[in-house]
């Protein structure tokens, strides 16, 4: 067994011939390579870069490991013809061929597996192996173990004839280079590719708060959405029980937790890591259950190593627990996509419980103006994220750095849209003398910053250009516009980028006109598009409209009545959709 080794030099006539036919196969991979990176997910190309790898060097079999830096480990991510019990296996520093690989950080050669210090496949002792590094910049990520069995014939003169030259070796080398490149990309892919499904629960969770769903049914639809976007095997949302004080209630499952448990039960604050979560007030995640003595084992599951529990929270007000559980570790970007959720939740369950203890109007005004604001705030961002994760991973398939400005883009937009679901929240909290409204919160959306330091003009330009608004090509028409009060400016705002984002994501168009002016009787906007179209009568008013479309018309119509204008939609099927506001002249 050699480290980083210096194989006996190759005969040189036919040395040269087979180093130039290497080279050339070694253009064309990079160019697969780099193809595979940019879209390929992370199983498929690690069997396929495998596959190509053991076809370079004639190997009969291989396996490509990834790294985990947080435990110092190899985990066999892909195989070729390799025993059953390799796939999934972990080698520490010096065990295996990739554990040498791991404790040295290099090449690593042997002319018998056998003679490595920690051998874990006793069936392949006496093949010859080679042990090559996967990098990217200084870290590890990963390892190649390539192998052949030696003939008979050649285990007699084993010493002076190894079955793998330094040509083969270095082959390996150069390849493991270029699938560093592949290796690295799909991992940035898949890691958008999770954000984006996480960004997806929290909006599907949101047009849940937003609708006329009661409260079981909202929370019944959001343990499906959590279970059915991450993945999460295992899926219940508690509330605090109304009867008995520190105390859950989980009555809404997903996952096989819906075929699992029949009916309710309680928890207890002093039990489970559901119930330390509620009586700490903060996240409980556990990625080995085993080793937690409060863990409450659910009969009839199994698998389960990992368990997240997520309180829902109102100011210090414990009101639920968000609890998923699953076979692979949690991470922190699986606790924040969690706690959003139950940010939301906890509005959901608020509001519920204010519609029930009073149903006077003002309880119900009250209740559509957070709808109203959670629509045209937190759930605008999160649309406009969702729009700009898709645009994610083609970015980063054209420019890295393009990727890197986007997916900075998104995150801007999710925290956003988390500040200012907070900042609803706080609404929520009693402040003073009842029937007192609370003062709202400072200005988190960018958009409607920018319209109180620069104008609606400037604020409405920078929306259109940005990639929130995707392939849609918006024209704005406001040199007959004058600047109007701030209070004015922002309710146009809102007003115009719900039309323009409704176009988006109903009119299936590809332009949008938005004509803005300032006239002696007031202020008048016009937004125009080439998309399909509906039939607009009065039933645009309906109940049945409000559930097919959204609360996006009733907010405008909602918004132009309270700065005493007019608000009216005009289409017709196949010919586009004009949305007209005509306010009056501010006094």
């Amino acid at each position: 067994m050699r480290t980083s080794p210096a194989a006996p030099t190759d005969p040189r006539s036919p040395g040269l011939h087979r180093t130039a036919r290497l080279a050339r196969e070694l253009e064309s991979l990079q160019v697969l390579i780099d193809s595979m990176g940019r879209e390929a997910d992370l199983a498929p190309l690690l069997t396929r870069l495998l596959d190509v790898a053991c076809e370079l060097i004639g190997a009969d079999h291989g396996a490509i490991g990834l790294v985990d830096p947080a435990r110092n480990v190899v985990r066999t991510a892909a195989v070729r013809n390799m025993p059953p019990n390799e796939l999934g296996a972990e080698m520490g520093p010096g065990v295996g061929l990739s554990g040498e690989v791991l404790a040295t950080g290099a090449t690593v050669y042997a002319r018998r597996y056998g003679d490595l210090a920690n051998p874990t496949q006793p069936a392949l002792v006496e093949h010859v192996v080679i042990g090559v590094p996967i990098r990217w910049g200084n870290d590890l990520i990963g390892t190649f173990g390539l192998g052949r069995a030696l003939q008979p014939a050649r285990l007699l003169r084993r010493s002076r004839r190894p079955l793998f030259a330094q040509r083969d070796i270095n082959a390996v080398e150069e390849f493991a280079r270029y699938a560093a490149i592949a290796v690295h990309n799909a991992r940035r892919y898949a890691d958008e590719r999770r954000r984006a499904d996480r960004l997806a629960v929290v909006a599907r969770v949101a047009r849940l708060i937003t609708g006329d769903l009661n409260l079981d049914d909202l929370l019944d639809g959001a343990a499906q959405a959590i279970h059915e976007l991450l993945g999460y095997e295992n899926v219940a949302i508690a509330q605090l029980a109304i009867d008995a004080p520190e105390t859950l209630v989980v009555r809404s499952f997903g996952g096989s937790y819906k075929d699992l448990i029949q009916g309710p039960y309680r928890i207890p604050f002093t039990r489970g890591l559901m119930g330390a979560a509620a009586r700490g007030r903060e996240i409980v995640l556990v990625n080995d259950v085993s080793l937690d003595p409060r863990y409450l084992p659910t009969p009839g599951v199994t698998g389960t190593h990992a368990e997240l529990a997520v309180p829902i929270l109102l100011g210090s007000d414990v009101l639920g627990v968000v609890n998923v559980e699953r076979a692979p570790p949690f991470d922190q970007d699986d606790a924040e996509a969690l706690r959003i959720v139950a940010d939301q939740l906890a509005v959901a369950i608020e509001n519920a419980r204010l519609y029930e203890a009073a149903r006077r109007g003002a309880v119900l005004e009250e209740r559509h103006r957070i709808a109203r604001e959670l629509h045209d705030s937190v759930t605008q961002q999160l649309f406009s994220a969702t729009l700009v994760a898709q645009s994610v991973a083609p970015a980063f398939a054209r420019d890295p750095a393009e990727g890197e400005r986007r997916a900075t883009m998104m995150l801007d937009l999710a925290r956003t849209a988390l500040a200012e679901m907070r900042g609803l929240l706080a609404e929520l909290r009693p402040h003073g003398p009842p029937g007192e409204r609370p003062s709202m919160p400072p200005l988190t959306d960018p958009g409607l910053t920018t319209v109180s330091r620069s104008g609606l003009v400037a604020a409405l330009r920078a929306h259109f250009v940005s990639a929130i608004v995707g392939d849609l090509r918006v024209r704005l028409d406001a040199d007959a516009y004058v600047a109007q009060p701030p209070e004015r400016e922002e309710a146009l705002y809102r007003i115009i980028r719900e039309s323009v984002h409704n176009v988006i994501k109903h009119a299936r168009a590809t332009e949008a006109d938005v004509w803005l002016a300032a006239t002696p009787d007031g202020v008048q906007v016009t937004v125009t598009d080439n998309g399909i179209g509906f039939a607009s009568d009065a039933r645009t008013n309906s109940g049945r409209f409000r559930a097919a479309h959204g609360l996006g018309l009733v907010s405008m119509r909602e918004r132009a009545t309270q700065q005493g204008g007019q608000f009216r939609v005009h289409s017709e099927p196949g010919r586009g959709t004009r949305v007209e506001v005509t306010l009056p002249r501010s006094n």
